[in-house]
């Protein structure tokens, strides 16, 4: 059911022709630092190409068990110094690898400070009768979203004066990308999600979901009863901008992830909005979002948790506004592109230097 091969984002056979290709170009350019996004695979050559660049790789997922790990350490030992997205990895990355754990640091990802540089209008928000809920991501099986659907019948059940906003492209992600294939339990769980039987390619044939949606987006859309179904609008990919105003409209921002995020950067938007966040103890996400200051924080896969923390939010006006000021604070003080290059670029003069 589910394939048992390293990812395809450590996998040796990603794009092999293009890693001898850049490598090649980095040693006519005579680089000093070279920085990798997360592909490993290509450190060794790229090291055999340039002997006296230092070499960073930034990882903005973690490894996997199925990843050998002998194959890792391998393409680790052309590295000067691995830098990731948040200490959920970096700590996870230093007990899986210990030999690298002097050269292994976090440096968050961050938010653009002039795409946020309006502020929330508190007063409009409580005037509105209607409140929003808003989640921005993937529509995939390890986002939660049949969590969050799960949590929102409840929500609007007890408070009928809401809406749920879903936006972002409808797509599985690999399973193997996601979690841990030896995680027996959450693979059996997810088994529906990424269903493709014969009976499956029926089921969608005769129902009433359009064929495009996939086996994840057809079950969300199938698990929502008639009297809530109206309040979720599936809004799909929509234009940058534009999303940045839903942050604005919206009250909430619910975020309900099953796996560890990396570091999950939607929250962090919201946050820099002004927005208070509802989200699930998942990864690098207790680290940006703090629990009872900018939001609050649910065990995954809590549909009970998740719902009465949303209800929490969305009876008390004013503690929405103090949790999305202190969000919006916290996003800004800590989190953004030019506080994350600066720190990088430091890092690049102290490896040159030493």
């Amino acid at each position: 059911m589910f394939p048992r091969s390293s990812p395809i984002s450590t996998s040796k056979w990603l794009y092999p022709s293009y890693g001898r290709m850049v490598a090649r170009d980095l040693k006519q350019q005579r680089c000093d630092v070279i920085h990798l996004q997360h592909c490993a695979q290509y450190a060794p050559i790229i090291r055999a190409a340039n002997p006296e660049a230092r070499i960073v790789l930034h990882l903005h997922a973690e490894w996997f068990s199925q990843t050998n790990p002998t194959v890792l350490k391998n393409r680790l030992a052309a590295i000067d110094l691995v830098t990731t997205v948040g200490d959920y990895i970096t700590k996870k990355t230093k007990r899986d690898f210990p030999f690298i754990s002097d050269r292994c640091e976090t440096v968050y990802n961050g938010i653009d400070g002039q795409e946020f540089s309006r502020e929330m209008d508190y007063g409009s928000a409580r005037r509105r009768v209607v409140k929003r809920i808003l989640y921005s991501g993937a529509i995939s099986p390890h986002k939660g979203l049949h969590v969050l659907l799960r949590a929102f019948v409840i929500v609007a059940r007890r408070y009928p004066n809401v809406v749920l906003e879903i936006v972002g492209p409808n797509g599985n992600y690999p399973i193997e990308e996601t979690f841990d294939l030896k995680d027996k339990r959450t693979l059996k769980s997810l088994r529906p999600f990424y269903a493709t039987s014969v009976w499956s390619i029926v089921k969608s044939k005769l129902s009433s979901v359009k064929p495009h949606d996939g086996v994840y987006l057809s079950h969300l859309k199938a698990s929502l009863p008639p009297d809530v179904a109206a309040k979720v609008l599936f809004l799909g990919l929509i234009p940058r901008q534009e999303l940045i105003d839903r942050y604005y409209s919206s009250d909430i921002f619910a975020f309900a992830p099953i796996w560890n995020e990396g570091f999950g950067l939607p929250p962090l938007e919201a946050m820099a909005a002004g927005l208070p966040v509802v989200a699930s103890r998942s990864g690098a996400v207790t680290e940006t979002v703090i629990e009872g200051q900018t939001g609050l924080l649910v065990e995954k896969n809590s549909v009970e948790e998740l719902a009465y923390a949303l209800l929490v939010l969305l009876k008390d006006d004013g503690l929405r506004e103090a949790m999305g000021r202190a969000g919006r604070r916290r996003a800004f003080e800590h989190f953004t592109w030019f506080k994350v290059a600066k720190q990088m670029h430091a890092r690049y003069d102290e490896m040159l230097s030493a």
